[in-house]
């Protein structure tokens, strides 16, 4: 029984050659035919289709031709001529014949001849010539045309026309492609153009391709009728309605011959090649001898192979269990060299490197978040030394009020004593909700009896809210920058709207003012600021970042202040927070207080 890694890959990889070399020789005679019969097919449907978009492109040029003369202004004007004296006829003709010999100089040896007629029968042309005296209108060429309503006509082989050619083609030398032209104002039909392709180019095109050792192609219409076909005795015999699934196998002058084609989305037209099933080029027994010799020369070498490639595989695999060993007994500082190898070792050697300074990196994110949150409860902490010793003087301060029926006082020191007192909260950093909002009802009723009619406030909640879970004196510090920077900057005063509500599973609760405002800059500015946990005010003491600061060692960086320009000119300060309820029963209602 094999006990090593190495051992049972250098076997299994001898095991997996030799059986896919031996299947290679059992399957070899059946796909080797397979392939040879499919290449051809392949490569024959690729000539055919080569030669379709060629054809394709000729016909779509002279469509494009066609297209450019009927709306030609100068062959407009010469179609609605009514007779041979009228005036301006020389010079539309003359300009008419320039134009339909640029087209025919530019395309040399496509097109045999461009015909332009009339319903007056009138007609011009540089090439072709009418026979008889007999009116074109009467042609089958020109009615087609005019059936057509401004389509193109494609007419191979076109016979008994009333035209002819100066370079004497015959119907078989040429397709005809016909169009009526309308008048653009009165849409009535004026004439017809007519162009003759010359097969010459397609001639050319198609004598240049062989198809095995007697193969050819030819091309028919949508009518099976043949619009060029080379010289060859079996071509007519070729029964075109047999084919199917562009592949057929039919037997003519006793020879198989099988039969490709593809059909022109443009004109319908089939280009069809025709060639001999020949047997296969290379005897199969050959193959049995060079297959037998390849298989016994790629054993030995696979035997060879399979043992370097099993311990150059196991090697550094063997190396990266030595480093994750280390690892795992405490050595964080062990890494894989992955300059001596390649591939997916590189990968797992890069990981492994990757992870190791990851969990280095997390260590030490974990031990500058710890000192940074002992920071802020010292910080804290301090800050509350000052409020104990003022909460219960105070509370004596109010009773002496009392006692000297003082109510105004009374009220006043009460409210400033509920402030200390919630401060405080025996030391706890996480109060309710609601004991957050009287701390800042309060304090605004301090203020509120400061400024008097230059402050107002209003404070909207979900008392389903109450019992949720929040960092102590987040909000005071907010509505403290709110008064002192924007509402007591302004002559006339003005509101600080403070709302809490649900967002999903957060809270968010928004001071909006109505004071003097920022810039769209400033707010950035701050926003910025109070995303980087390295800012350098956060070492300015216990306001804003401070309170920031908090937050996110707290919640989360997810969490924490964001500053935007509200609608009324002021500034709306929203804090984010996670939704945590001492009784998780938060519901859709609202309370709102003012004053």
């Amino acid at each position: 029984m094999l006990k090593t890694f190495q051992a049972q890959l250098f076997l299994n990889t001898a095991m997996l050659v030799i059986t896919v070399l031996l299947f290679t020789i059992a399957a070899g005679n059946f796909f080797y035919s397979k392939a040879i019969h499919e290449q051809t097919i392949v490569h024959t449907t690729q000539l055919l289709n080569q030669v379709q978009t060629i054809l394709d492109n000729y016909i779509y040029s002279l469509e494009q031709i066609i297209t450019y003369l009927s709306e030609n202004e100068i062959i407009i004007s010469y179609l609605r001529l009514r007779n041979f004296y009228e005036k301006g006829r020389i010079d539309y003709e003359t300009e008419a014949r320039v134009q339909m010999f640029t087209y025919v100089k530019n395309n040399p040896g496509l097109i045999g001849g461009i015909l332009i007629a009339n319903k007056n029968d009138m007609y011009i042309s540089n090439e072709i010539y009418r026979i008889s005296r007999n009116s074109l209108k009467e042609d089958t060429w020109y009615k087609q045309a005019v059936a057509g309503n401004g389509k193109n006509i494609l007419q191979p082989k076109p016979i008994g026309r009333n035209i002819r050619n100066y370079h004497s083609y015959s119907t078989g030398d040429i397709v005809s492609i016909t169009r009526a032209v309308k008048d653009p104002k009165t849409d009535e039909i004026l004439g017809v153009i007519c162009i003759d392709m010359s097969l010459k180019a397609v001639e050319k095109l198609i004598n240049g391709i062989t198809l095995g050792k007697a193969g050819y192609i030819f091309v028919i219409d949508e009518n099976a009728d043949i619009v060029y076909a080379p010289i060859n005795d079996t071509v007519y015999r070729v029964n075109t309605d047999m084919l199917k699934k562009n592949a057929g196998i039919q037997y003519i002058n006793n020879t198989r011959y099988r039969i490709l084609y593809t059909e022109s989305p443009l004109t319908s037209w089939k280009v069809i090649g025709v060639f001999k099933n020949e047997e296969l080029p290379v005897p199969l027994i050959t193959l049995y001898k060079y297959l037998a010799i390849i298989t016994l020369v790629s054993v030995s070498m696979a035997l060879i192979v399979s043992f370097g490639f099993s311990y150059s595989f196991t090697n550094p695999i063997s190396k990266l269990r030595k480093s994750m060993n280390m690892a795992e007994q405490g050595d964080l500082n062990v890494r894989f060299n992955v300059q001596e190898y390649y591939g997916e070792i590189i990968q797992l050697g890069t990981s492994f490197n990757s992870m190791m300074d990851k969990i280095r990196g997390l260590i030490d994110l974990v031990y500058i978040e710890q000192k940074q949150k002992r920071k802020a409860e010292i910080q804290s902490l301090q800050a509350q030394i000052k409020p104990h010793f003022l909460y219960n003087t105070l509370d004596t301060i109010r009773w002496m009020a009392e006692a000297h029926n003082a109510p105004d006082i009374s009220k006043l020191v009460t409210a400033l004593t509920m402030l200390f007192r919630i401060s405080l909260s025996k030391g706890k950093d996480i109060i309710t909700l609601e004991e957050e909002l009287e701390h800042i009802r309060s304090y605004l009723y301090i203020q509120k009896e400061r400024y008097e009619e230059k402050l107002n406030y209003t404070i909207y909640c979900n008392p389903a809210l109450h019992t949720c879970e929040i960092t102590k004196l987040v909000l005071q510090p907010l509505v403290e920058n709110a008064i002192y920077h924007g509402i007591k900057q302004k002559k006339e005063g003005g509101t600080i709207d403070i709302r809490a509500e649900k967002s999903g599973q957060s809270i968010r609760i928004s001071i909006a003012d109505t004071g003097i405002g920022m810039t769209k800059k400033e707010c950035d500015r701050i926003n910025a600021a109070l995303l980087d946990y390295e800012a350098r005010e956060y070492t300015q003491g216990y306001g804003l970042f401070n309170v920031n600061n908090r937050i996110r060692l707290t919640y989360g960086k997810a969490y924490g202040l964001h500053y935007i320009k509200n609608k009324k000119g002021g500034i709306t300060v929203r804090v984010h927070l996670p939704l945590k309820s001492r009784t998780e029963d938060v519901q859709s209602s609202d309370k709102e207080q003012s004053c």
